[in-house]
């Protein structure tokens, strides 16, 4: 299973069927996976997988073909074509997803050291993250080599993504061991420090296994190990990227400076807040949205329009009929719309 073109251009895909091929193991694909993976495809790769009787599942790609295979796998375990049915009734899905592999040619998704896997519906234009123990790799290859023909706009959006993945775990909810929050930091101060690298992302190996590796360890349990983390972050991304056409990493850029701004003015956050501003030379919590802003900017990414008024409506209205989360998160509906109203002139860095 995989998106469109890109397996092709980098060799993964003749790579991995050579080795089918030699070791004799028959294999159907179901190619052309959307950038966001949603419940048509994947209900039809299901039946592809019951009609064929397949006992194994491959994802190759990124973060989409292998929420995909996720999805397909643990469907086609239990025998049911559509994947909302586990969201409704997840306790009868008493059957483990069928084993799943998956060949990473990104760096950004995490997804291939997790049991974790977003799809939208097409009916509501949804986009709801699912999590399924089962579904978690049983093993993930992830060669550097296969990134090599990645565009800009996708190497900026993957260490976004990576980025969002750790800012949102360590903004936990709770005291965690100091040693978790230590080697976040670190891992983020080393993705901001190194930033510039993405402009020689072809010519460095060495580049492209970094970001790899950090890619995989942030969202493999590791640094969410001992922490209650709300994912707010991604709760709002998910409800942007569901009424405006970009790519999750946009969705992001556009949501984490009002997140930040917002975290800066809780009490609960803000021993936290201190720390990250200690590890990245920032003056005060408050001036933490303006750094990334000029982050994001550095990195020469597509600048995208701020959030609409009616936009900012839908989504908070959106995650306010998730009670569940609402209440998971602490959250109430006048901080989710101070997050979503937060705009780039609201605070400037002080000078150095």
């Amino acid at each position: 299973m995989y998106g469109r073109g890109s397996v092709h251009q980098n060799g993964c895909h003749q790579e991995i069927t050579e080795i089918l091929k030699t070791r004799r193991i028959p294999c159907v694909e179901h190619p052309n996976c959307g950038e966001d993976p949603d419940d048509r495809f994947v209900a039809a790769g299901t039946a592809l997988a019951l009609d064929c009787g397949a006992d194994f599942v491959i994802g190759l790609g990124g973060g989409s073909a292998i929420d995909a295979a996720k999805a397909i796998a643990l469907l086609a375990a239990n025998k049911v074509p559509d994947i909302w049915e586990y969201r409704q009734r997840r306790a009868h899905f008493s059957v483990p997803a069928l084993p799943l592999g998956v060949v990473l040619t990104t760096t950004g998704t995490g997804s291939e050291g997790n049991g974790g896997f977003v799809i939208s519906r097409q009916l509501t234009d949804e986009k709801v993250a699912f999590t399924d123990l089962s579904t978690r790799p049983r093993f993930a290859y992830c060669n550097p080599n296969f990134t090599r023909t990645l565009p800009r706009a996708v190497l900026t959006d993957n260490h976004t993504d990576v980025l969002s993945h750790l800012l949102e775990q360590f903004f936990s909810m709770d005291e965690t061991p100091g040693i978790v929050d230590a080697m976040i930091l670190e891992a983020m101060d080393y993705l901001l420090r190194n930033a510039h690298a993405l402009e020689s992302w072809q010519d460095s190996y060495s580049t492209r296994a970094n970001m790899m590796f950090a890619s995989t360890i942030s969202l493999s349990y590791l640094f969410s190990c001992g922490k209650k983390i709300p994912w707010i972050l991604h709760h709002l991304a998910h409800a942007l990227a569901a009424i405006r056409p970009i790519s999750h990493g946009a969705s992001l850029r556009i949501i984490i400076p009002g997140w930040l701004a917002w975290l800066a003015s809780q009490p609960a956050y803000g021993v936290r807040s201190n720390d990250l501003c200690k590890k990245l030379s920032v003056v005060q919590p408050a001036e933490l949205a303006a750094f990334f802003v000029d982050h994001f900017s550095s990195l020469s990414s597509q600048l995208h329009p701020q959030l609409s008024r009616s936009e900012k409506s839908r989504m908070v209205e959106t995650l306010c009929a998730d009670e569940a989360f609402l209440a998971r998160a602490g959250l109430r509906k006048a901080d989710l719309r101070n997050i979503v109203d937060w705009t780039p002139n609201d605070v400037k860095c002080s000078p150095a």
